[in-house]
């Protein structure tokens, strides 16, 4: 566990608003769409899939921003996109890997909301989940970090 600062990044994003009910809709599509569109406009893809959750609470039916990114190089030319281009803003958070299957996400949050708590940080409403490793057919094989902002 870790706590830094993200510096800006350019992405190519899909941008909704959901609840956690509604999610599952955009596992394995978005992401997907994104790698495709990026290469049909030939983009430079520099890192990996980036979820954002703007206000999500934890329930089930709150509904909050997500916005699923894939940071690219921006582009000199023109691109004929369905995505959206833009920057994600600088981020500071307290961080932490989780190495094997999503069901360990409720664990590896449990653990940054109780040092947060302890360290009497203040959280800012955004939580980013960044997808180093997905392997579906051998979910122990993934590695995510978890990122929840805090105010400097």
């Amino acid at each position: 566990m870790q706590t830094k600062t993200i510096q800006p990044i350019h992405v190519l994003c899909f941008e909704t608003q959901t609840s956690f009910k509604e999610i599952f809709q955009y596992v394995r599509v978005e992401a997907r769409n994104l790698y495709q569109d990026a290469v049909h406009n030939d983009l430079e893809i520099t890192g990996p899939v980036y979820w954002v959750y703007q206000g999500a609470d934890g329930q089930p039916d709150t509904v909050f921003t997500l916005t699923i990114a894939l940071p690219v190089t921006p582009p000199a030319h023109a691109t004929d996109s369905r995505y959206r281009l833009k920057q994600l803003e600088a981020f500071e958070c307290i961080s932490e890997d989780l190495y094997g299957n999503w069901d360990g996400l409720v664990n590896t949050y449990g653990s940054l909301f109780g040092e947060i708590m302890s360290r009497k940080l203040v959280m800012t409403g955004q939580n980013r989940e960044i997808y180093l490793n997905m392997d579906f057919e051998n979910p122990e094989r993934n590695i995510t970090e978890v990122q929840i902002g805090i105010l400097k």
